[in-house]
């Protein structure tokens, strides 16, 4: 890491309320170890009862000056803590820190490293690990960039969360209606706001799994699931969403979008897009129509007479008139009658553009969860050149995992961004479907789905996966015979989007979500060199 100036003024908040006496030391020490030195630390004790913490926070103070501390005498709750310590902080950033975790030595380095980018980032968040109680470092949580729909399902961010002074104040400062969740409730008002959002893919927070923390289990705090779903409904009520989030009925800590009574229900047209047997076809036409959706219309697309399936599947498209599109294959069968629901409430969310659903095997495993770019692999780098003739320059995400669990971080529970998703089912808003030009007619009957995805996101938009609905493949679609001219025109239309990687899959992760280093703990030296 280059040495930089210690500027800007990082000013780390901490609230404290009786924590171990070693657990405080070492969050202390932790900032004070820090490589870049442009930093403030200021501490709002809320009342501890426990004399050893005035003692530790005095005895800081007095031996760094950069170290400043107010003390409480009555408890008023975490949220009303920090944001004491928020109105001490004289940096143009605050960093979030919990009064028994540990920053890496380097967490402030990289932070202001990422400050020095043109435009700044208003907002930043890093990777995560957890800290056991013999203080050994597991369950490293590699984030995706900025995922505002996976926000609504997880409480992803986390830590390390670091954010202009001016715009958390601006904002209101944290809500104490919401300790427990202050943070993610915090975020969510924040993102509001737009600006600049940095994802740091760089373990730099130790988040300490201690009793009583949710980093120890999803069940040490109640009443959780209930303040994460009021959080997220009244940030789809300030966006104008009409929908509402509830618990997800099976895994804790994790939501799930409802719609409102109210909300608008427009025209749909579902276009097949034919190939394998009979059979195949008249099961997905059925699985179709048992949509339980009003102003509903079912094509299948005709590729004789143009030799394209993007260009049938283009004018079956252009014949409708529908507000909604659905591209759906022969051998995909719908599994649930509110299928169509589920993708139409999660492309009712600004700055969606098509939405896919989780795709299942028979027996339930994972056919895909969308689809993602992969610039690295466990070898390492991967050449370009093997995009054409060996490695795919897309693949299939969670394929082969059990498809009723949460995956990695609410990856199988949450709906969620990905790179792209394949038109074994697809909805597209017909004006997005326009602005994008629809599909390419140069694919004969391989990635067009994946160049119009790629589109889709060139035009600021993204593509989601949602688990509440479900398709059933009875033909893989990954097995299908590779067109080589096909792959070529995808290669050479997006070589450099996809040799930047995917923003959606953190490089230090496989395609079924699992850290690269194969063990769960640590990482190995090269991705620890690449983060």
């Amino acid at each position: 890491m280059v040495a930089l100036a210690d500027t800007p003024l990082i000013s780390i908040v901490m609230p404290t309320f009786d924590p171990r006496e070693s657990h405080l030391r070492e969050a202390i020490d932790s900032v004070r170890a820090q490589s870049f030195g442009g930093w403030e630390l200021c501490v709002a004790d809320d009342g501890s009862r426990t004399p050893h913490v005035k003692r530790v926070l005095e005895q800081a103070a007095a031996e760094d000056d950069r170290v400043r501390v107010d003390l409480a005498e009555r408890n008023s709750g975490i949220s009303a803590a920090t944001n004491r310590a928020v109105a001490m902080a004289r940096g143009e950033y605050v960093a979030f820190l919990d009064h028994d975790d540990v920053l890496a030595p380097d967490a402030l380095e990289v932070v202001a490293a990422a400050i020095e980018a043109d435009p700044p980032p208003d907002f930043l968040y890093s990777d995560q690990d957890k800290l056991d109680r013999r203080g050994r470092r597991l369950a490293p949580f590699h984030k995706p960039d900025w995922s505002p729909v996976y926000a609504l399902g997880a409480m992803y961010v986390g830590h390390l969360l670091v954010a202009r002074a001016s715009l958390v104040r601006e904002a209101g400062g944290l809500d104490s209606s919401f300790d427990g969740i202050q943070d993610f409730e915090l975020m969510l008002r924040l993102s509001e706001r737009g600006g600049r959002i940095a994802h740091l893919p760089k373990v730099l927070y130790h988040w300490r799994a201690a009793p009583g923390s949710i980093a120890a289990g999803t069940e040490e705090k109640s009443g959780i699931p209930e303040l994460q779903a009021r959080a997220v409904s009244e940030h789809l009520r300030r966006r104008g969403v009409p929908a509402h989030a509830e618990q997800h009925p099976t895994i804790p800590h994790r939501a799930c979008l409802a719609a409102d009574a109210a909300r608008e229900r427009p025209p749909v047209s579902v276009v097949v897009a034919p190939g394998g047997a009979r059979a195949d076809l008249e099961r997905c036409l059925e699985s179709v129509r048992r949509a339980a959706y009003p102003k509903l219309e079912v094509g299948v697309a005709d590729p004789s007479a143009s030799g394209s399936l993007s260009a049938a599947l283009n004018a079956a498209a252009a014949r409708s008139t529908a507000e909604l599109l659905v591209f759906v294959a022969a051998y995909a069968e719908l599994s649930d009658p509110g299928w169509l629901d589920a993708l139409q409430l999660q492309a009712e969310v600004p700055g969606v553009g098509a939405v896919a659903p989780l795709s299942l095997f028979p027996d339930g495993r994972v056919a895909e969860s969308g689809l993602a770019a992969r610039r690295w692999d466990a070898r390492g780098r991967v050449a370009p050149s093997e995009w054409w003739h060996g490695t795919a320059p897309v693949e299939p995400i969670m394929r082969g995992a059990d498809g009723a669990s949460d995956g990695y971080y609410g990856s199988l529970s949450c709906a969620r961004e990905v790179a792209a998703a394949s038109a074994s089912c697809l909805l597209v808003p017909r004006h997005v479907f326009e602005d994008a030009d629809g599909f390419d007619a140069h694919y004969r009957s391989r990635h067009h789905d994946v160049d119009l995805c790629l589109r889709i996101r060139r035009l600021g938009l993204t593509v989601v996966v949602t688990p509440r609905a479900r398709a059933i493949v009875h033909t893989d679609p990954a097995g299908r015979p590779e067109d080589m001219v096909d792959r070529a025109v995808l290669v050479d239309t997006w070589f450099e989007e996809l040799d930047r990687g995917d923003p959606c899959l953190n490089a230090n992760l496989s395609f079924d979500m699992a850290p690269l280093d194969g063990r769960g703990a640590g990482l190995l030296p090269r991705i620890a060199r690449r983060a």
